[in-house]
């Protein structure tokens, strides 16, 4: 009787990592003299990463446009499988609570759906652009639900505020960066800077097989914030 070779099916699979990121965007009626630069933005950004298989691969992203209502613009996914970047329209209010709402839901969903493909997921992460304070009364506890410290799935959120967004209220809603729009920056010109740092920092995070934090941002000043991880 010869040998037989150790049998390599049973030997434990490397996983690959894998982040989750949220794209968050207003997209409120106070965009709409932005609409094309957003859209432009996003084009941008699907190319640059669909054109960087390393980072699309570590970084499966979904983009998420809330203005009244939150949905959907892209579901969880490598960004090389995805064609071309739908575009979007600015109208309505500056709903807040549903598109925390709207996360959450998703990361419930997106993170199963990781793992049964063999990934190892790391913690999410969320990137959230606004140029305006919340209409909605009661948005505080969507979000509290959304980063709630005993929910082990909660997303690490990173701010940039433009326009009329508020300092303040971006500083309640980051827990690890957050950024407003220096004066004399043009909104189409932050806009297209939001998106860089995000796409810089998954480069940076699928280059270092965990997530890496902006620091500083073109055209942005670094603003305190409140809530820490």
């Amino acid at each position: 009787m010869t040998d037989q070779p150790y049998p390599y099916h049973d030997e434990p699979a490397i996983q690959q990592n894998c982040l989750p990121t949220y794209l968050v965007i207003d997209v409120s009626s106070s965009m709409t003299p932005h609409q094309d630069a957003l859209n432009s933005a996003l084009r941008k950004l699907h190319h640059a990463l669909a054109g960087s298989p390393r980072v699309s691969e570590f970084a499966h992203i979904s983009i998420i446009a809330f203005s009244t209502q939150a949905w959907v613009v892209i579901e969880m996914t490598d960004m090389d499988y995805v064609p071309q970047m739908p575009e979007v329209r600015c109208e309505g209010a500056t709903n807040y609570g549903d598109a925390f709402r709207r996360v959450r839901e998703r990361i419930n969903i997106d993170l199963p759906a990781l793992r049964a493909q063999g990934k190892a997921v790391l913690r999410p992460a969320m990137f959230f652009l606004t140029d305006g304070v919340p209409t909605d009364r009661n948005w505080e506890k969507e979000y509290a639900s959304l980063v709630d410290r005993t929910w082990n799935r909660r997303p690490h959120v990173i701010t940039y505020g433009f326009g009329g967004g508020a300092e303040r209220v971006l500083g309640r809603i980051a827990t690890k960066a957050a950024f407003a729009a220096e004066g004399g920056t043009e909104q189409d010109e932050a806009l297209a800077a939001a998106l860089t740092s995000m796409l810089h920092s998954l480069v940076a995070s699928a280059g270092a097989g965990e997530m890496q934090f902006p620091v500083e941002v073109p055209g942005y000043r670094s603003i305190p914030f409140e809530y820490i991880d």
